[in-house]
């Protein structure tokens, strides 16, 4: 191997070892996506949907979305904004076509406060 390809290697391999270490510090540790989803039915914080968008409008959209695919016939009477000790929660009150009410849950922190990716307020 040539001197350049062994620099090359090098800073590459350098890259790769800063850009994993970078992301280990800048995203909080999740559960695996497949484990989380089968859980995930909103009945909890603990089960709570995880909304993966980075804009309120459209993470807002998806809640709407999520409880006409999974609670036909349910509305919205109610929310609340819970700060929980991991993650930023919407608790959704909803009605049935019957008068039943539920709660659900959505994990929200990906979105809350952003549009287009960028925090609210800041420059």
């Amino acid at each position: 191997m040539s001197i350049r390809n062994s620099i090359l290697l090098s800073f590459l391999a350098l890259g790769l070892a800063l850009s994993g270490s970078v992301e280990a510090k800048t995203r909080p540790h999740r559960a695996p996506a497949a484990a989380h989803q089968q859980r995930a039915d909103g009945s909890s914080q603990e089960h709570a949907v995880v909304i993966h968008e980075n804009d309120t409008p459209r993470g807002i959209a998806a809640e709407n979305r999520w409880i006409a695919q999974n609670m036909p016939g349910y509305r919205k009477i109610g929310q609340a904004l819970i700060q929980g000790q991991n993650g930023i929660y919407d608790r959704i009150s909803v009605v049935g076509p019957h008068g039943d009410r539920k709660e659900v849950f959505f994990e929200i922190s990906e979105f809350f406060g952003r549009y287009n990716g960028k925090l609210l307020g800041a420059e």
